[in-house]
Formats: structure tokens, sequence, C-alpha cells
């Protein structure tokens, strides 16, 4: 689908029915735990079957990084829009800040708990490392127009995406860690400066 063009009905279609798989999932996982529930259990209360949810999703542990789709178009989206006069770095701490606090705003306690199923089962904790790759790759092409640089020669845009999304996985792990009862938004801030400090001091 090309950029800027609305979903047809068929893709809405597809859409809800991912979003109705992921949140059924996540009901059950938050019930029975993520280990005690079975992939059959899950096609059970959604009523599909196992040819259609691999039409979605690879495996069981997806349903817990699927987030991870939504944080690549919300940050791809975010980064177009922030106004030209930001510089980069601005820019993609901006960008970042709304991923987050969209991703989480309104729903903590859902939130946490898909980070804290993802932080116990080490296979989930590998995919999602995977998918924060993906991640990276994917906010490099819009700082890279950005800059006015090309992403496949220039270091510039690939580093700084990948600071980007090192620095958001670093706030939420810290932020689980102190309990999740510190604002995230904050957290990521303090990355970012953080950056910027080591990168005066390197100067």
């Amino acid at each position: 689908m090309a950029e800027g063009q609305a979903p047809g009905l068929r893709e809405r279609k597809k859409e809800r029915t991912r979003a109705q798989i992921i949140e059924t999932a996540i009901d059950l996982f938050l019930k029975h735990g993520y280990e005690q529930t079975t992939l059959d259990e899950v096609l059970g209360a959604v009523e599909i079957s196992r040819r259609t949810f691999f039409r979605y999703f690879e495996s069981k542990e997806d349903l817990l990084i699927a987030w991870m789709d939504q944080l690549i178009e919300v940050a791809c989206a975010s980064i177009r829009a922030r106004p030209r006069s930001e510089a980069p770095v601005v820019a993609t701490r901006n960008a970042i800040r709304d991923t987050v606090g969209r991703l989480y705003e309104g729903n903590v306690p859902r939130f946490v708990a898909v980070q804290q199923f993802v932080a116990k089962t080490p296979a989930i904790r590998a995919r999602q490392s995977e998918r924060l790759g993906h991640c990276a790759e994917a906010i490099c092409e819009p700082l890279a127009a950005r800059m006015g640089l090309d992403p496949q020669r220039d270091l510039a845009p690939r580093v700084l995406a990948s600071c980007a999304i090192a620095i958001m996985q670093c706030a939420i792990d810290a932020w689980l860690a102190r309990g999740a009862t510190e604002d995230l938004l904050e957290l990521v801030d303090e990355g970012f400066r953080a950056l910027a400090r080591e990168h005066e001091r390197a100067r």
C-alpha cells in the first residue's frame, strides 16, 4: 500500500483480525500465564485455525512483540512530521517520546505485563532484540531523508537510529526495574541527555 493511501476494506479487516488475536492472547496470558497458555487455547478463543494464525504471526512468541510493528509505524511517521527547524537528534528524541507515549499511555498495567512476560522468557527477549534491529533499520530511512544523506552510504542516520532505539529500550528496562512508577518519558529524556553528555566529553 502506498504511503498516505487509505487502507482498503480487506486491509482493514486483516488489521482488525490481527488486533483481535493479539488482544485475546494477552488477556489469556494475563489470566493464566504465558507458558501455561497454549497456542490452541488462543486459537479457540479467537475462533480461527492454525492456518489463519500463521498468516499473521510466525509463532506464539510474536504475540508479545507485535507492539513493535506499531512502534515502527508511529516512529517513522513522527520523524517525518517533526518540524524541519528541529535538529536531527532533537527530532529523533521527540519522535521516540511520541512513540513511547502512544504505545503505553492509558494502558500502563497491560504494557508492564507484556514487558514482564518478555523479560522472563529468553526466547521472546531474543526475538524482541532482533525486532529492535529492524526498528532501527526502519527509522534510518526517514532520518537520512531529513539529514539529506544516503542511508546506505552515510553512517550518521544509522548511528542515530540505533542509539535512539537503544535509549528507548534502556528507558523501558529502567522503568520496569524501578516498579514502573516513574515517568517513562522522563527516562527517555534522561537517556538522550546521557548520550549528549558523553558526546561532549569525547570532543
